[in-house]
């Protein structure tokens, strides 16, 4: 059996490992996307590996969902989108995760999901829109911010 992806980036995260993650909270990982095509997108992947939200025994299924809220409104107050698209796939890694992506005013496709949007599409699937290293720390001290604004349950920061 293959290991799972997911679970090998939050531990990677525990360890100082990943410099896209930005904080640990009970039920979940904040990490931000590498491809920035949406300045913000953000991944909130479940501590624990399951496939779907229904999994979860009811009261961390409760916390995990006002967790992500906490996150989603982070990214709205770091980020300031015109509209937050929440998704949670599971098509490729089959372990929870949401996918968070802050929908910016000028975009090609403002009403369509992000599916649609070939050059989207290009540079996820050929490593495009990765931001320097210091663009991904200005996204991540601005999502770090927003976190304790918003004064969401972190118990790790990314060091």
């Amino acid at each position: 059996m293959d290991a799972c992806h997911n679970c090998e980036v939050n531990g990677a995260f525990r360890r100082g490992e990943d410099p896209w993650g930005v904080a640990r909270l009970a039920t979940g990982t904040v990490r931000l996307a590498r491809n920035q095509y949406h300045r913000g997108m953000t991944y909130f992947i479940a501590e624990r590996c399951v496939a779907e939200l229904h999994e979860l025994p009811q009261d961390d299924r409760d916390r995990h969902l006002s967790e992500m809220a906490d996150v989603a409104a982070a990214l709205w107050r770091a980020f300031e989108p015109r509209k937050l698209n929440y998704e949670a796939l599971g098509n490729t890694v089959p372990h929870l995760h949401w996918w968070l992506v802050p929908r910016h005013p000028g975009e090609v496709r403002p009403r369509a999901p992000i599916w649609e949007d070939l050059d989207f599409l290009r540079a996820q699937w050929t490593g495009g829109c990765v931001p320097e290293d210091r663009e991904r720390e200005e996204l991540r001290d601005a999502l770090r911010g927003a976190l304790e604004e918003e004064g969401a349950p972190v118990e790790q920061w990314y060091r």
